[in-house]
Parts: structure tokens; C-alpha cells; sequence
């Protein structure tokens, strides 16, 4: 990983863990309205989604608003090896700490190939490039995913601000399909 990556990324995690709670708050409504007016024009039977941390995009209303639009939402569970399980989303009663700090679903494990199965796959990003090529924290673990032969299509849910020129884009990175903003739904034309 280059060290100016790796900068953006701490940059990228700053402003987010700084940015005013009235903002994250307005930004994290506009940002559920975009994603429920999204899955109710697609009609998704199960989407694959991650459980956001206090300062991620979509917040702690994410889960819930995905829950209320579509018949399934499943969730990752890190494994040992870089790759991810997945489990189904029961409820926030039904998330336990995994290995990194990150609450993860407690239920029947799906199999890492669960999220080749799923109509919307939705990825963590700090940042994307305005081509969908998306910089996450560093640990490759939705990198790995998508490349497992996803068929649905991808999206990122950022802040406004957060679509961004300057981020090093290499050979394996994989763009997404749809980039979600507070201030709109960015199609990419690959979907």
C-alpha cells in the first residue's frame, strides 16, 4: 500500500470522525432517502450490505431502512483468510463484535459465495473516484468479494465531498456501478 494512500485514508477517516453532528445527521437522512428511493425503484430480493460505524455513511439507520425495503439483507463475517462469510440481518439485537471492532451478524453462516447471490451489493468506501473505483480502509476484504464473481450490481454510499480525483486507482480495483450521495443517486452506466 503507497504511503499517500494510506495519508488519503487517514485524511478521508479525520474528517469523517470531525465532521459536526448536525451535518452527519442531515447527510445521513438525505443519504437513507437516496438508498430507499433506489431499492424501491429496483425492487432487490436480497441485498448484501455492511453494518456502518458510528461515522460511516448511512449511520446506525442504514440497516433498518434496508431491512424495511427489501425481503433480505445479508451481512459480512471476516474470516481468518481475508475473505468474508455472510450471514442473514435479524435485528440489531442479532450483531456481535467480530474480530475487528466491527459487529457482525450471530446467525447461520451463509458461505462466502452468499454475495454472489444478491441483487445489490452495497460496499464501504472513504472515497471513489467520479469512475466508481472505491478506497476503502485498506484490508481488501469487499476488493476480494466483488471480484468472487458478483453479478448484482454494486454501489457505495459516501458523504457529499467524498467523490474525488486524487485517489490512486491500481489494476485490481474493481469500480462499482452506482455511487450514493446525500445529494443524489450517481448511475455510472454499468448497470
Amino acid at each position: 500500500m503507497s504511503e499517500s494512500k494510506q495519508k488519503l485514508r487517514d485524511k478521508l477517516q479525520e474528517a469523517r470522525a470531525t465532521m459536526p453532528a448536525d451535518r452527519r445527521e442531515a447527510e445521513n437522512a438525505a443519504l437513507i432517502a437516496n438508498i430507499s428511493y433506489y431499492l424501491r425503484s429496483k425492487r432487490p430480493q436480497r441485498v448484501a450490505a455492511y453494518v456502518p460505524t458510528r461515522t460511516e455513511p448511512g449511520g446506525r439507520m442504514l440497516l433498518d431502512a434496508l431491512q424495511s425495503e427489501v425481503p433480505a439483507v445479508i451481512l459480512p463475517v471476516a474470516l481468518d483468510d481475508g475473505r468474508m462469510d455472510w450471514a442473514l440481518y435479524e435485528g440489531p439485537t442479532g450483531l456481535v463484535p467480530g474480530p475487528f471492532g466491527i459487529r457482525e451478524p450471530s446467525g447461520t453462516r451463509l458461505g462466502p459465495e452468499a454475495v454472489n447471490f444478491c441483487d445489490v451489493v452495497i460496499a464501504p468506501a472513504l472515497a471513489c473516484t467520479p469512475e466508481g473505483v472505491r478506497l476503502g480502509k485498506g484490508g481488501g476484504y469487499y476488493d476480494r468479494a466483488l471480484a468472487t464473481g458478483v453479478k448484482g450490481t454494486s454501489l457505495t454510499l459516501l458523504f457529499n465531498g467524498e467523490i474525488r480525483e486524487d485517489i490512486t486507482v491500481e489494476e485490481h480495483d474493481l469500480p462499482v456501478n452506482i455511487i450514493i450521495t446525500p445529494a443524489g443517486v450517481r448511475n455510472l452506466g454499468r448497470t
